[in-house]
């Protein structure tokens, strides 16, 4: 598994999320909770980006246990191979880490919550794939940017 799941793969998988939230967004779906999906598909892409940076030095395995999906871990350890986040990223990320996003965004959860708005998400998605992408293509993965 290790093998198939790359940073390329792990890319890609970003960008369909990142594509999808984009479209959905675009529907302008009025009623119910209809902005849900697209958070989620926009709060997976990030993760996924930045997994795809961490894969070039863990395995899945360690991915999967030791990272989850604490986006504080991740951002921590990307930067530490070469991202370099931009202010208005770095608060995303904190509002995602801070609010339990990841999880709130898939399931019902009462109570007052604070939100990253589409276009914050939509930037630092960009933002993200520049940023990754740069490292990816450094490292002699063929990312398409």
């Amino acid at each position: 598994m290790d093998e198939r799941t790359n940073s390329l793969g792990l890319f890609n998988f970003a960008e369909a999320y990142r594509l999808s939230a984009i479209a959905l967004q675009l529907e302008k779906i009025a009623h119910g909770h209809a902005h849900t999906p697209v958070r989620t598909l926009y709060h997976h892409a990030i993760e996924l980006y930045l997994k795809a940076l961490l894969r070039q030095k863990y395995s899945v395995t360690v991915l999967t246990k030791r990272f989850r999906h604490d986006i504080r871990r991740m951002t921590k350890e990307a930067e530490k191979l070469g991202l370099t986040p931009m202010d208005e990223d770095r608060e995303v990320f904190n509002v995602l880490a801070e609010t339990n996003a990841f999880i709130e965004a898939r399931y019902i959860i009462t109570g007052p919550k604070t939100f990253v708005t589409f276009e914050a998400l939509n930037r630092t998605c960009d933002s993200l794939r520049e940023g990754v992408g740069r490292i990816l293509r450094k490292n002699g993965v063929m990312i398409r940017l």
